[in-house]
């Protein structure tokens, strides 16, 4: 089996048990499978839409483009069916408050992958899902055992935007039409995965990034320089294979989380899951130094972080904000339920390094139930004190202040759904939650969705504009804006 299909085969079985939706495991045969029904029920085509309906009024900077990519599938599935199998879709609201006849048009398109275009010339889906054994019939005749998506997020660099999926390369899309550029925009210089969230570091304009696999390197970071060369492709020893979904970036250091969320290739030729949960080998946080040099490990709790919030040094110490769970989510639905009890939930958690003791303190930041955390971008690398994440069940979002230790919740209104708060900031403003968030929300129903603008330092429970989209949109994950 290839390199990227172990890497993408292990790290998605792994998230059907995140626990951040209802209906985590899904049901045998695609009929039955919850996530082609209700919020996560595909959409048929790819549509656009002008002048559309805006309640409320759009902030005047708010100039550019929300972006947002998740899974949609072209084609009815052919076998077993989960939420990240679905083919990437990018939405996207662009926005000219000054344009009183058009302020918000919409625009939705594929990422034309590999896979898809080879679906589209078959009429068919021909990839199993990610519950599924990879056809190795494919695999023996050299080609993907499972499909690339390009489902998972976005990033922009060096004037271009990427979908990224990190079982595989990313694809370079245009950022007007949303028109697919190309595949491998590296053009072969990387091997093997390449991660979701790779960061920018805003003091250099690098590019940060990582691979990871079931076999040798079992880690590899990876860095561009502002103008999209790899500069940066240096393999990070690790006892064992580990997923690893995030990580973060300070001025010196990438921050790695080697939890003992391993591999287990026998149990996959037993027909069980990929992963183990073995907590007593214990869990360790890395620093790894961007300009070479061997890393430091720090023992820490065994515990299972999908994402990162931010890190950032002093010269004594690095901080790192995450979403913990105490236990890896395949373990805790062992015995057959949909979702983790409350407290196995994910939560906001700070683990703070003493380089000079090699010391590490941890602790919980708020209560269980909170994912997707998103900060102002430009704090990246620097301590933060505002974050926004998602409520575990899509029911709001909580706005964290980590300097005085509180938590705002803002609740949707019952049966309605919201996805992960990208924030835009006000140009020039000082404060650090001076500016808005945007997140796409859907009403209950089959009606259409809206993206909602928020007031990101009042963080009040009725936003300042609601944008009606022409149609549904289907649950989806990451999302970014790009500033005209």
């Amino acid at each position: 089996m290839k390199h990227m299909e172990h890497s993408l085969f292990t790290r998605r079985q792994a998230l059907l048990t995140l626990g951040c939706a209802p209906g985590v495991v899904a049901a045998a045969g695609d009929v039955t499978s919850p996530f082609l029904q209700g919020f996560y029920a595909p959409v048929k085509g790819e549509i656009e839409g002008d002048r559309l309906q805006v309640e409320g009024k759009l902030p005047d900077h708010l100039r550019g483009a929300y972006l947002r990519n998740g899974p949609n599938p072209r084609f009815h599935p052919k076998g077993k069916y989960h939420w990240f199998d679905g083919d990437g879709m990018v939405h996207a609201v662009h926005f000219d408050p000054s344009d009183s006849r058009n302020p918000a048009r919409y625009r939705c398109r594929y990422v034309r992958t590999a896979g898809l275009q080879e679906e589209e010339q078959a009429g068919k889906s021909l990839f199993p899902g990610l519950l599924e054994m990879p056809d190795l019939a494919r695999v023996a005749r050299g080609q993907d055992g499972y499909k690339n998506a390009a489902n998972t997020a976005l990033v922009w660099h060096h004037n271009q935007l990427w979908a990224l999926w990190e079982g595989g390369f990313p694809h370079r899309l245009d950022p007007q039409s949303l028109g697919t550029v190309g595949a491998d925009p590296l053009a072969g210089a990387w091997k093997g995965g390449f991660t979701a969230h790779p960061k920018i570091d805003p003091a250099t304009g690098e590019m940060v990034f990582f691979g990871y696999s079931p076999t040798r390197p079992y880690l590899r970071l990876g860095i561009l320089d502002k103008a999209g060369r790899l500069t940066v492709a240096r393999d990070i020893d690790l006892p064992r294979s580990v997923m690893q979904h995030d990580f973060a970036i300070t001025p010196d250091y990438a921050v790695f989380l080697d939890m003992p969320q391993t591999f287990s290739l026998a149990n996959l030729a037993m027909g069980k899951g990929v992963f183990g949960w073995r907590p007593e080998l214990g869990g360790r946080i890395g620093l790894i130094p961007r300009s070479g040099g061997r890393p430091r490990w720090f023992a820490v709790s065994p515990g299972s972080v999908f994402h990162t919030l931010n890190a950032w040094q002093t010269d004594r110490t690095v901080t790192l904000i995450a979403c913990r769970m105490p236990r890896f989510p395949a373990e805790v639905l062992a015995g057959g339920a949909t979702e983790p009890p409350e407290a196995e939930r994910p939560r906001l958690w700070r683990y703070e390094i003493n380089l000079h003791t090699s010391t590490l303190t941890e602790g919980p930041l708020d209560d269980p139930g909170s994912e997707m955390p998103r900060m102002r971008e430009e704090r990246t690398s620097l301590p933060t004190r505002f974050a926004y994440t998602l409520r575990t069940d899509f029911g709001g979002w909580r706005k964290h202040d980590l300097v005085k230790n509180t938590t705002t919740k803002l609740n949707l209104p019952g049966g309605w759904s919201g996805g992960e708060a990208v924030f835009v900031p006000k140009p020039g403003a000082p404060g650090e939650d001076d500016g808005h968030l945007l997140a796409l929300v859907q009403p209950p129903g089959d009606g259409p969705a809206q993206l909602w603008v928020i007031d990101a330092a009042a963080f009040s429970a009725e936003p300042v504009a609601r944008v009606t989209l022409p149609r549904r949109v289907p649950a989806g994950f990451h999302g970014c804006w790009l500033g005209a």
